[in-house]
């Protein structure tokens, strides 16, 4: 009796470890069946990636080595070395270029203060304060041609409504700036437009902060005799700090490669006023045809970048608490 119990145990363990192991292989083909079906789906955006973006940097990074000129195409490129890096020693374009970029940073902190002040004021729930926040939010999105056109019209130093104002309020016509056909004020001109340009985004960004601020804090503040100034630098700037750090280094990245306003509006001009890394890069690979140095260009772009990038890692890590 106890063999034929134990043959009978036997053939059950036996039973269940091959009905196991068929589960088992089924469910490995399963999921190799959706790994498949789920590659095929994603298969053009991996195309597209490898084509456009790791093809496109390899080949970047070879050219950056050559003095390729583009119209001249593929079989004139020579190897040249560090030809292109060693010519940016000295560069006069790109130094003005990368002192602009730098100054172009003042656009930062100008919007990040604007945008988190008017953004706390339609916090409160002021009438209309979401058709306010559209209006400010629209220039944001666009057309950059558009926007170029209308402050080529405002900034128009004999005709242009700016100046006109100026010229109301007292302000002698020796006095009014020519903005952008001048060297000192053509920089300052795209300042005023990127400000503008992007102070909805920010207050977009702050908007959404503002609502993860519990009110207890404003009415605890209440109760000890706190105003409104104190309330703002003491409560809201401070528990804005994680949004402020993540404007902040958007911001950075965005200076770096601005180019189009520029390019739209002076072209670099006058002179090299309002020239950028971005529109030197694109000066030097269409304009003057040094595709090569181009290329050697737009990878100083990309460490300046990096760095940034790297930057943000580190220091999210003690200013974000999302």
């Amino acid at each position: 009796m106890s063999n034929n119990k134990n043959a009978s145990i036997d053939r059950q363990s036996l039973g269940r470890s091959i009905t196991q192991k068929n589960n088992g292989s089924y469910m490995k083909t399963i999921k190799a069946k959706e790994n498949i079906w789920g590659y095929l789906f994603i298969l053009p955006n991996l195309v597209g990636f490898f084509v456009f973006t790791v093809f496109g940097v390899g080949f970047s990074l070879y050219m950056s080595f050559t003095n390729w000129n583009l119209i001249k195409g593929f079989e004139k490129a020579e190897f040249v070395g560090l030809s292109n890096f060693k010519s940016m020693i000295g560069d006069v374009y790109l130094g003005a270029s990368l002192w602009n970029n730098l100054l172009l940073l003042l656009v930062i902190p100008a919007t990040i203060i604007l945008a988190a002040i008017l953004a706390s004021i339609m916090n409160r729930g002021i009438y209309g304060c979401a058709f306010s926040r559209s209006l400010f939010f629209l220039p944001y999105i666009t057309n950059v041609v558009a926007i170029a056109t209308v402050w080529r019209a405002l900034f128009h130093p004999t005709s242009g409504p700016i100046n006109m104002l100026l010229l109301s309020l007292g302000i002698t016509a020796d006095s009014i700036p020519a903005w952008l056909s001048s060297t000192q004020w053509a920089l300052p001109a795209i300042m005023i437009i990127l400000i503008w340009k992007d102070i909805g985004y920010n207050i977009l960004m702050y908007s959404a902060g503002l609502q993860n601020i519990s009110k207890d804090y404003y009415e605890s503040a209440d109760i000890d005799g706190a105003n409104a100034v104190q309330k703002f630098l003491r409560i809201t700037v401070p528990l804005l700090s994680p949004m402020t750090f993540l404007l902040t280094t958007l911001g950075i990245i965005s200076s770096l490669q601005m180019w189009t306003i520029a390019q739209i509006i002076t072209f670099g001009g006058p002179g090299t006023a309002t020239y950028t890394l971005a529109l030197y890069i694109y000066r030097s690979a269409f304009i003057t045809y040094r595709t090569g140095y181009a290329s050697a260009l737009s990878w100083l772009l990309c460490i300046l970048t990096l760095v940034i990038t790297l930057i943000q890692w580190r220091g999210q890590k003690k200013w974000t608490n999302y």
